[in-house]
């Protein structure tokens, strides 16, 4: 599949705030970065970015509530999204089908469009994930919700993740009731408190205003050296739905930051945090993990070993 469409996204969607607009067209012109060597596809996962045009013209990203009954991250707010499977025919189509299962987005590729593919993350299970940007045209699109997969749907402006303010985000009023459909009470578990490797001296450290702490963050040690987990509330706590954090968030602030053409209000990585090539050279070089034995079982680890020697040997050099 193609993340290019000819037809100009004005013709299609209306109204469209000039923000909104210069989004759109900034994904439509982007192009992703890929790991320098292939990566074995058992080991490749793809998340949906499902951005819609609010009534105001602003940009909204679907969100959803993962079932409890979930082997892995259960009740956590996530995009939709899921491993490789055999008959994929890349990763916006995996993409595409894990959005169908979970909440019956229309494979239709007119109705939903393909803007880009976005940079590659390493995921904590090692897999190696691609965001794919798809955009809503068809406003009668309902979603039908997998219960085996997904308890509850929701959306946040898409601007919302390069703010630590509630009140800097366009066209959204933080803490108003749900906009989409109300948990029933009970539902959803309260969302835990998050445990990080590195936790602050002092608990009142952090970014965020009077409205909640809106935003906040914590360095942990990762796959080699430090890494930044973002947190976002929802606004919906009150019900049970978990805030945006980890993987998802990280991956959000990049799509806007990568949409709107700006940096976040806030520090995006740690001091010292490798960028993702670094890291998912350590992951397959350095770490024993599934992701390094799907690379050996493949045949793959030559080109990674020698880029590892390469590195050694700057550092080496650097030294003398």
């Amino acid at each position: 599949m193609s993340p290019r469409n000819p037809v100009p996204i004005e013709s299609l969607l209306l109204p469209l705030k000039p923000d909104s607009l210069q989004c759109l067209h900034r994904f439509m012109q982007y192009e992703r970065k890929v790991p320098p060597h292939p990566v074995p596809k058992k080991r490749k996962a793809s998340v949906a970015i499902i951005l819609f045009v609010g009534r105001k013209g602003d940009l909204y990203v679907i969100l959803t509530t993962r079932s409890g009954d979930l082997r892995t991250y259960a009740y956590d707010t996530a995009l939709p999204g899921g491993k490789w499977e055999e008959g994929d025919k890349d990763e916006e189509w995996t993409a595409r089908r894990e959005a169908f299962e979970e909440i019956g987005l229309p494979m239709d590729t007119e109705r939903v469009r393909c803007l880009t593919l976005l940079d590659y993350v390493i995921a904590g299970n090692q897999l190696v994930v691609t965001p794919v940007v798809l955009l809503c045209i068809d406003r009668n699109i309902n979603p039908v919700l997998n219960p085996d997969e997904v308890v509850h749907l929701f959306s946040m402006p898409l601007a919302a993740f390069l703010h630590d303010r509630p009140a800097d985000i366009p066209g959204w009023n933080f803490g108003l009731a749900d906009k989409v459909n109300p948990v029933p009470p009970g539902l959803i578990k309260p969302p835990p408190i998050p445990m990080y490797a590195n936790q602050p001296e002092n608990e009142d450290e952090g970014v965020g205003g009077r409205e909640g702490r809106f935003y906040q963050y914590r360095d942990i040690d990762w796959g080699g050296g430090p890494v930044r987990m973002h947190r976002f509330l929802t606004g919906r706590e009150g019900g049970g739905v978990r805030p945006v954090y980890g993987l998802t968030a990280g991956i959000l602030i990049n799509a806007a930051k990568t949409g709107f053409g700006q940096e976040p209000t806030f520090g995006e990585f740690a001091p010292g945090q490798m960028d993702m090539e670094d890291r998912l050279r350590f992951q397959i070089v350095s770490q024993g993990g599934q992701l390094r034995r799907a690379v050996e079982a493949e045949g793959m680890m030559g080109p990674w070993m020698e880029d590892e020697a390469r590195a050694r040997a700057r550092v080496k050099e650097a030294k003398l």
